[in-house]
């Protein structure tokens, strides 16, 4: 029974209550604190909550629901901030449940070259906590490895506790690891913004009425990172533009291929987006007070067109408009066939999406129909290899089918087929092991597990968690290599 525990303060993370716990209590035992705070796991989750007791899940609900206190003790909000609200509020339910599946849908924090894993802390905080509560203790904020700067304060972030690789954390409270005399430093005007912005994101309850993808293609409109009629992003030169505004800073976005998934809306990492908003001076504000945007390309193209019935040609609209010609001749090319009746609307152009998705799909249904009949004729009947999606794909390529994982995204039925046919680390260790004793007997040898052993490299212990398998596959096998496995005679069966 816990006799004692401590409220929580204003932004403190579990990590940091947790802690203060075992000082109050003066559990000096890292294994004896965790078995009273924790049902199964040995340790304090640094940033959500893991497998608490009842016991304490009931002292931490004294005065608010669970999921309130999840939102304001751990890093939830800021890492869920630019999700899908039905993905949002599915994570939350798996925090409140416990579940680990929390973590298939809110996305880790990115790994920095040469970034230690260290808990910082404000000088300048640390001095009021301690004046207003008698004691200091770890700001959730302090836990995120971006942020910098103090967005209250203006002042950098001192690197307090690292955590070891090894993840054998110890409780650390920060009283106690905190130095007094610490003098505070001033930060920079860019870092003081990514903090302000994390910090909104923290204290945020809000969801996108809007994707992120839209406001910002909205955003960059009018400016030289998209083409004026058309709409191509210019990827190359925002990478490059970022990479100078940064100035070489070590959390920056890692590669112009995430740059560009951010603005296609395939990346929802909070702090990598903050990067882009901060660069465009986009307020929290706007991001989730924007309910609705229209088409930013329908002027531009009736601009064009009206032109162009004028007998203007595709070059002189291109020059009057200060448009590419290619661009130009594009929404043309639309208008005309329009007129033929082969188009609906000019401006319909996220039906070419919705085009490729089709083809996509009938891609997928067909080259699943040609993947059975290829793996239905004895395709796997000279395997060596553990038949695995990875194996496979080798295989196709000499029907000539180029497959990988990253394509198999876009193609459900073939990944679901070619998983069907993948075989378990059991079952490939039976395959093996049953070839191994057929071919010991037709060599006229007595089978040994030196021999097995020689010819399929697996341990006594792989042997016997093959067992089942072996049992399912070929009964005669399974009854010599039980001998095998029970008799103390290491030679156990021999052919006459």
């Amino acid at each position: 029974m816990i006799t004692y525990f401590p409220t929580p303060y204003p932004d403190e993370s579990f990590y940091s209550l947790f802690a203060r716990y075992a000082v109050g209590e003066g559990l000096f035992s890292v294994r004896y604190c965790n078995e009273k705070l924790h049902n199964k796991q040995s340790y304090t989750d640094m940033n959500y909550i893991n497998d608490i007791t009842p016991e304490v899940k009931r002292l931490l609900t004294r005065d608010k629901d669970w999921k309130t206190v999840i939102k304001e003790h751990t890093i939830y909000n800021y890492m869920t901030s630019f999700l899908p609200a039905d993905q949002k509020e599915r994570a939350l339910e798996y925090l409140a449940q416990v579940d680990e599946l929390y973590k298939k849908i809110i996305p880790p924090f990115p790994k920095y070259e040469g970034v230690t894993n260290h808990i910082k802390y404000c000088p300048i905080c640390v001095k009021e906590d301690r004046e207003k509560y008698g004691e200091a203790y770890w700001h959730r904020e302090w836990m995120i490895p971006e942020i910098r700067a103090c967005y209250k304060h203006h002042c950098y972030l001192y690197d307090g506790v690292e955590m070891n690789a090894t993840n054998e954390q110890i409780l650390c409270p920060a009283e106690v690891n905190i130095p007094a005399d610490t003098e505070p430093q001033r930060s920079d005007a860019i870092s003081d913004q990514i903090a302000s912005y994390a910090h909104e994101l923290m204290n945020n309850e809000h969801t996108l009425q809007v994707p992120l993808e839209k406001i910002l293609m909205q955003e960059l409109i009018g400016t030289e990172y998209i083409s004026k009629a058309g709409g191509k992003l210019k990827i190359k030169r925002l990478w490059d533009d970022l990479i100078s505004f940064y100035n070489e800073d070590a959390f920056l976005i890692r590669r112009q291929r995430r740059l560009s998934d951010i603005l296609h809306g395939k990346i929802q990492a909070p702090f990598e987006i903050i990067r882009v908003l901060v660069y465009f001076q986009i307020p929290i504000e706007k991001v989730y007070g924007t309910k609705s945007v229209g088409d930013p390309y329908k002027e531009s193209c009736d601009q064009i067109i009206h032109l162009y019935k004028t007998g203007m040609s595709q070059t002189q609209i291109a020059k009057k408009l200060n448009l590419s010609r290619r661009n130009v001749e594009w929404i043309c090319t639309r208008y005309m066939k329009e007129q033929r009746g082969e188009l609906i609307k000019i401006q319909d152009r996220p039906n070419n999406q919705k085009h490729k998705q089709e083809e996509l799909r009938r891609k997928d249904t067909d080259l699943a129909r040609r993947l059975k009949i290829i793996m239905d004729d004895d395709f796997f009947s000279d395997f060596e290899e553990c038949i695995t999606c990875e194996s496979i794909f080798r295989k196709l390529e000499a029907y000539g089918i180029f497959l990988n994982r990253n394509s198999m995204r876009s193609l459900p039925k073939c990944d679901t087929l070619i998983r069907s046919y993948c075989e378990s680390y059991e079952h490939y260790w039976a395959r093996k092991l049953c070839r191994a004793v057929n071919e010991i007997e037709e060599e006229h040898v007595g089978v040994t597990i030196g021999q097995i052993q020689k010819r399929t490299f697996l341990s006594r212990d792989r042997i016997g968690r093959s067992m089942e398998e072996i049992r399912k596959r070929d009964v005669e096998v399974w009854e010599k290599l039980n001998l095998i496995l029970n008799r103390e005679n290491p030679i156990v069966y021999t052919v006459k």
